[in-house]
């Protein structure tokens, strides 16, 4: 498991682990948790976590990351992003959307057998956002409520009739887009988004797989030197095409020229 040293959070935060510990879990007070906002607060917490891994354990624990996440066996939680570099340096991130008490848990269990080498958490302040959203949303059932109150009179012409019409479908959109961004916003406030980044020693794995690497490289050089000369030689057929006639013309014309003053 992982060997952490303690930290101090203060909205941003970003240390470095040592050694694994070898015991199956983090020490007590180092494990890396989740945060939940304080009643009239809007901090929305994102973390990000870098972990070291052996080579051949970074694709299979990406994997086992991602069904646990599929599966909420940490909570509720949402994959989000995912990305993944295949070859002698391997490196893997996956992104999720976790429940402030899965945080822990899922760093613990993405972590096992690795080394943390970094951590960072940052608080993003959501206050002025929902407070818009809210505003917004007000103003817009006043406007609905004012067009209902117009629809219902009896002296309307048909165009006007139209005209409203219109304008309480366009709100009613509006208020769609309202309640659809105000419930994310609920979600950020609720939620943690945690960013787990697997990179292994950054050596090959034995002399064999630096020795495949480097006729790998030699071999891809050669065939975008091979690629180039054969477009090069695709660009001078077209001249070729029209000079040699141009060649031979000349060629005949100097010889005419020749015999013409020879027998002068």
């Amino acid at each position: 498991m992982l060997t952490l040293k303690p930290w101090i959070l203060a909205t941003a935060l970003a240390l470095t682990g040592c050694s694994p510990s070898g015991d199956g879990r983090p020490p007590a007070g180092a494990a890396l948790l989740g945060e939940t906002a304080q009643q009239g607060a809007f901090l929305a917490y994102e973390h990000s976590v870098g972990i070291r891994l052996p080579v051949q354990q970074v694709e299979p624990r990406l994997a086992a990351v991602r069904e646990a996440c599929s599966s909420q066996r940490f909570g509720q939680c949402d994959l989000l992003a995912i990305e993944q570099n295949q070859g002698a340096y391997q490196a893997a991130s996956i992104t999720v959307r976790i429940a402030p008490a899965g945080v822990e848990p899922m760093v613990g269990f993405a972590g096992d057998g690795g080394e943390l080498q970094s951590r960072h958490t940052r608080a993003e302040d959501l206050a002025q956002a929902v407070s818009d959203t809210e505003q917004q949303r007000q103003r817009l059932e006043r406007q609905r409520k004012t067009l209902l109150q117009y629809q219902a009179r009896t002296d309307l012409s048909v165009s006007d009739m139209l005209a409203l019409a219109r304008e309480l479908a366009e709100v009613e959109v509006q208020l769609a887009g309202n309640a659809q961004q105000s419930a994310q916003q609920q979600r950020r406030l609720t939620t943690n988004l945690l960013t787990l980044s697997f990179n292994t020693d950054g050596e090959p794995i034995g002399r064999l797989a630096r020795i495949g690497a480097a006729a790998s490289g030699m071999l891809d050089n050669a065939t975008e030197g091979a690629t180039e000369a054969i477009r090069l030689l695709g660009y001078g057929i077209p001249f070729v095409i029209i000079l040699f006639p141009l060649a031979l013309l000349v060629r005949w014309l100097w010889r005419k020229a020749s015999r013409v003053r020879h027998g002068a």
